[in-house]
């Protein structure tokens, strides 16, 4: 790529943010998204196990539903719930509610002024392409009433200090490496306590060497 389109492209990566990565995730379909899951397969074991054991739970958002895995396949998890799914792309939406009758909603969740909280909120693999890591992480403590469980899936840090985040043109969107100490330091400004929050690695059943050891943080606010 020409030098000046380069630089054209950071001035707009930093003016409008958050078109980015649209034009990634609406090449992708559901058999995608069932393959990338599947793939994952510990890692999903391990959520559903976090999820069956967490009481007084009515309301559950899922922050990045893509074409709907959990609210199709596995909607009898929330048969007695009232799920709410998020996605950017406009046709993972169009999808999801062509084939679930739970609620969806087609918005950036960064952007997103949803006064509202939720029982559960849980995302699987989306803190890693997204533009601003901190306020991604701020949204989701703030919409938290109960439990939190975010998943990501690039590895896990514990060493470093600051996140890494990675632009990739090819694909139109970012890549990122969580670093747990800065985690860390951003609930705690959240307002949680070091007790409300746990930030471990979870072995996620990926053949790919890079990917088997992923990232977790459980949020249990008291």
């Amino acid at each position: 790529m020409e030098l000046h389109k380069i630089y054209f492209q950071k001035f707009k990566r930093k003016l409008f943010p958050a078109t980015y990565g649209h034009e990634r995730w609406n090449k992708v379909d559901e058999k995608w998204y069932s393959e990338i899951h599947d793939a994952n397969y510990l890692l999903h074991e391990n959520f559903i196990e976090f999820f069956k054991q967490k009481d007084n739970i009515k309301t559950v958002l899922e922050v990045g539903c893509g074409t709907g895995v959990y609210p199709i396949k596995y909607k009898n998890l929330f048969t007695e719930y009232k799920y709410t799914g998020i996605d950017f792309s406009k046709k993972n939406i169009e999808f999801c509610k062509k084939n679930s009758n739970f609620e969806f909603l087609c918005a950036d969740f960064i952007e997103l002024n949803l006064d509202k909280k939720y029982d559960l909120v849980f995302s699987h693999a989306v803190i890693d392409h997204v533009y601003d890591i901190d306020k991604f992480i701020s949204k989701i403590v703030k919409m938290i009433k109960k439990y939190g469980y975010i998943n990501s899936y690039r590895g896990y840090f514990p060493e470093m200090k600051k996140h890494k985040m990675n632009w990739v043109d090819e694909d139109g969107c970012y890549y990122n490496d969580l670093a747990v100490k800065q985690l860390k330091k951003t609930l705690l400004k959240n307002g949680l306590t070091e007790n409300e929050f746990q930030i471990r690695p979870q072995t996620s059943g990926q053949k790919d060497k890079n990917m088997d050891v992923q990232t977790v943080i459980e949020i249990i606010k008291k």
